[in-house]
């Protein structure tokens, strides 16, 4: 085979080549992800015994609509709850707000403390939500994410209020944690704590009659404060103890 001949099969190759590639590449199908979450108009839910139910809004902050489906779970986020949602399915259209209806459905719930549930809503693709297809095969991914609040449920015979009763809380220190206890009947979500002026992390709530325990800052004594979540979702004066 003389060198023209060799030069002409080489190119021919090549192009070939570089057309095959070319259209696999454009076989390649084209991911599209499209996000459907909502927004929840508070942080809580308090449930007073005796209620008629409970409400609070929910928002469809994004430019497409969606369907919102809602339920409660146990303080485990898996077992059942005795409250019930309305409406537990709807459609939300974009940029729009409605409202959600709890209302307990039966259940024997302890009388000397409150009892804790998570309401969660989550946002849906409308039924024939789909994008269309160009030239390049195109592939959408719908992302359904869940928003879940605190729903409390308060027993009538409680005294006083979860921020008053906030300053009862005990604290210790033990190794290289901070634990702190709640000898009161009401769920005590922590805002801020600080130990001898340093910030304490992985904040959380605490359990009535529970305990749980929080990283200590290297270096932390003394004087302890914190704050903590009120009713309304905001934060409670600052009560101050100290820890050992």
């Amino acid at each position: 085979m003389n060198n023209s001949l060799i030069t002409t099969v080489l190119l021919a190759g090549a192009v070939f080549t570089q057309c095959f590639s070319a259209t696999a590449a454009e076989m390649q199908p084209a991911t599209s992800p499209n996000t459907f979450s909502v927004t929840l108009g508070t942080t809580r839910v308090i449930y007073p015994e005796g209620a008629a139910g409970a409400q609070l809004s929910v928002s469809n902050p994004q430019s497409r609509p969606m369907l919102v489906q809602s339920t409660v779970t146990g303080e485990d986020r898996k077992t059942p709850a005795p409250f019930m949602v309305t409406p537990p399915l709807f459609r939300l259209e974009a940029n729009q707000q409605s409202r959600l209806r709890v209302i307990r459905s039966g259940g024997s719930l302890p009388q000397t403390r409150e009892s804790l549930y998570w309401l969660c809503g989550k946002a849906l693709p409308p039924s024939g939500d789909a994008s269309g297809h160009a030239a390049k095969v195109s592939v959408t991914v719908n992302m359904a994410v869940s928003m879940c609040d605190k729903l409390i449920f308060r027993p009538s015979g409680l005294k006083g209020s979860s921020e008053e009763a906030a300053g009862a809380l005990t604290w210790a220190r033990t190794g290289k944690v901070l634990r702190v206890s709640n000898p009161t009947p009401f769920y005590m979500n922590l805002k801020a704590v600080s130990v001898g002026g340093k910030e304490v992390g992985d904040l959380t709530y605490v359990p009535p009659q529970g305990s749980v325990t929080l990283p200590l800052p290297a270096g932390a004594a003394r004087a302890v404060k914190w704050s903590v979540i009120n009713d309304l979702g905001g934060e409670s004066r600052q009560f101050e103890a100290v820890v050992d």
